[in-house]
């Protein structure tokens, strides 16, 4: 059945308000992407709800919906808006048809559930994301996965925090670690790190899934794909986090962040940064002495 997708130019102020007039006219599911004149990345600080300065609602109605309330939402917001008709597909699988699998130092493939195994070589992580971030194909996770899979993880303790759909924890045990330390204050995130695990034979006493920072460290290796912010607002804990000789690989810094990120890790010395499509992760050892 085809749907009928109405979307709104609006400003940041507008969303919640005008989400939920939405709603209340029989919107089945709004959607909330960047305006037209909205920046690329917005940056919260913990707890905040993240909303770009100018935002674009989309919203879907049955085909056969009455849309005389809704026009009255319309007229009300004084904003453009286009109205489209979009076919009706499986939203939850769409993804595992056009995401190829992604390979990393030649050790590591991070594929969906169903794909065939033939062609595959190493080892082999297969994802459903479900409704957490991370699938290996954006940037900021690949390299932190490349950086993973360069490095010798047998019987290494890792942190991961921010863990999202599960992907660098789940790799870091594929991977020879003697455990994992699973972190995100979403619980989506948390279900689909177990649902992951599981479904990767990784579910067991290796990996600890919460949503709390612990307060004992040591260590090997902390890694967070998180923000430019939160990366400097929880400097001092990621670093307690580590073992004297450990590493913490940062990753989801802009160019115009990687300055004041640095900055926040003084007892940290970092190895060149690694780039790809305007992301950046670093890489950093305790200093000696």
């Amino acid at each position: 059945m085809p749907w009928l997708c109405v979307s709104i130019e609006t400003v940041a102020a507008e969303v919640d308000g005008l989400s939920e007039q939405l709603a209340g006219v029989g919107a089945v599911a709004v959607t909330v992407r960047p305006g037209s004149s909205a920046d690329p990345v917005l940056e919260p600080r913990p707890a905040e709800t993240p909303v770009w300065d100018s935002a674009r609602l989309e919203a879907l109605f049955p085909v056969d919906a009455d849309l005389s309330p809704l026009r009255s939402v319309i007229e009300g917001a004084g904003r453009l808006c286009d109205v489209a008709f979009v076919e009706d597909q499986d939203w939850c699988n769409l993804w595992r048809g056009t995401v190829a699998p992604q390979h990393y130092a030649g050790r590591l493939s991070v594929v969906s559930r169903d794909h065939p195994a033939d062609d595959l070589t190493g080892v082999v992580l297969r994802l459903d994301p479900g409704l957490a971030f991370g699938t290996g194909a954006h940037a900021t996770t690949a390299m932190c996965l490349e950086a993973l899979a360069g490095r010798e993880l047998k019987g290494l303790r890792v942190a991961d925090i921010g863990c999202g759909s599960g992907i660098l924890s789940i790799a870091a045990l594929l991977l020879g670690a003697g455990s994992v330390l699973a972190v995100d204050y979403d619980p989506q995130a948390l279900l689909a790190t177990r649902a992951n695990a599981a479904y990767n034979d990784a579910l067991d006493d290796r990996l600890w899934v919460t949503d709390t920072l612990p307060a004992v460290g040591g260590y090997d290796i902390v890694v967070a794909n998180i923000l430019a912010n939160p990366l400097i607002d929880l400097a001092e804990r990621l670093c307690a986090l580590l073992k004297p000789d450990g590493v913490v690989i940062l990753s989801g810094i802009l160019e115009a962040r990687l300055d004041t990120v640095l900055a926040a890790y003084p007892e940290l010395k970092f190895a060149p940064a690694s780039r790809g499509e305007g992301w950046i992760c670093v890489e950093g050892t305790r200093r000696s002495g």
